[in-house]
């Protein structure tokens, strides 16, 4: 880990080239009602200027690609920002789930398309300092003009917390960072985006947004529409809502020494879940990411994490990691 993109991270801003970016259009006179019946937000409420948090799920309603969604450029259909590596994979995907009568198609535009995270408390000035005058809000949109090539911007949550994703060409990204660069902006490895995630609660790629859990296990409430219509999943997702059946939630962990992913959670000697994700933050110390079984992943409770490098005693906190406890 860099230890002073992380500082410039919590104090100035920083900029990271997303890895495998995927980047789907859905297009046709179908395709809201595509895209309604497979993903779990109410995708009527996308508008210009706007995007949209929502899960693609499996019949059983475990998590298959995250997406932002926003109206492609020209407003005449969808484009869908999914999960870095899932951008082919889905496409496939959606292929197989077009019917006859749909009048849809989808296009992956993964290899032609580039992303950039912006972040950190001076990120809207360093952004205004190169250029932008006009920064979304939250869940807003705006479009950039990128050095020889039209851009967008997207105001979200993601790897690093509240920030700003910049997609566009190969070219005019590799030239935005260089005037974030110049203007004092520092750039991210992948081991320094890691620890930033952990703490900041963000469930991550091939962690914890995989098939093996479900949007709600994953904290990833506000991506879900309770009053929506039938889509893939949904009967799953309505009852764990309804009756409150969420069996397992992803929590934080602080620890006394470093552990593994894949390491057991023990509670009173009894197994409530597994490590996810873990790192060694300069600010926290030994964290980790865990899903836990209820009640287990309540704040407080005393925790043993082993595994076969050895153990470590914790409790679960809430996330983002509080500075204190």
């Amino acid at each position: 880990m860099d230890h002073f993109s992380y500082q410039t991270a919590l104090t100035g801003t920083v900029c990271y080239r997303v890895p495998q970016p995927g980047l789907l259009r859905i297009a046709g006179e179908g395709r809201l009602d595509f895209v309604q019946r497979q993903t779990t937000n109410d995708v009527r409420l996308l508008a210009p200027g706007r995007t949209l948090l929502t899960v693609l799920t499996s019949p059983t309603a475990r998590i298959l690609d995250v997406w932002r969604l926003l109206l492609s450029p020209d407003d005449e259909a969808l484009d869908a920002i999914t999960l870095p590596a899932r951008g082919s994979i889905t496409a496939q995907y959606l292929a197989r789930r077009i019917f006859f009568m749909d009048r849809v198609t989808v296009s992956d535009l993964s290899a032609e398309s580039a992303q950039l995270w912006i972040s950190g408390p001076t990120a809207p000035h360093t952004l205004r300092q190169v250029g932008f005058e006009t920064l979304p809000a939250p869940d807003e949109v705006v479009s950039l003009n990128l050095p020889g090539e039209p851009g967008r911007l997207l105001a979200q949550d993601g790897a690093l917390g509240q920030g700003y994703l910049a997609l566009g060409g190969q070219n005019g990204l590799e030239l935005l960072v260089q005037r974030l660069t110049e203007a004092g902006a520092a750039t991210l490895d992948p081991d320094t985006v890691e620890v930033l995630r952990i703490e900041a609660g963000i469930p991550g790629p091939a962690r914890e947004l995989t098939d093996t859990y479900t949007p709600l296990e994953a904290n990833l409430d506000r991506a879900i529409h309770g009053a929506k219509g039938c889509y893939t999943g949904q009967e799953v997702i309505a009852r764990q809502i309804t009756y409150d059946k969420i069996a397992r939630r992803l929590v934080g962990l602080r620890l006394d020494a470093p552990v593994s992913v894949g390491a057991t959670v023990l509670v009173e000697e009894r197994s409530a879940g597994a490590v996810t994700s873990a790192a060694i933050s300069p600010r926290f110390g030994p964290i980790a990411l865990a899903v836990l079984r209820r009640p287990h992943f309540a704040p407080g409770t005393p925790v043993r994490v082993t595994d076969a490098a050895g153990e470590a005693n914790g409790i679960v906190v809430t996330l983002p990691f509080p500075v204190t406890l």
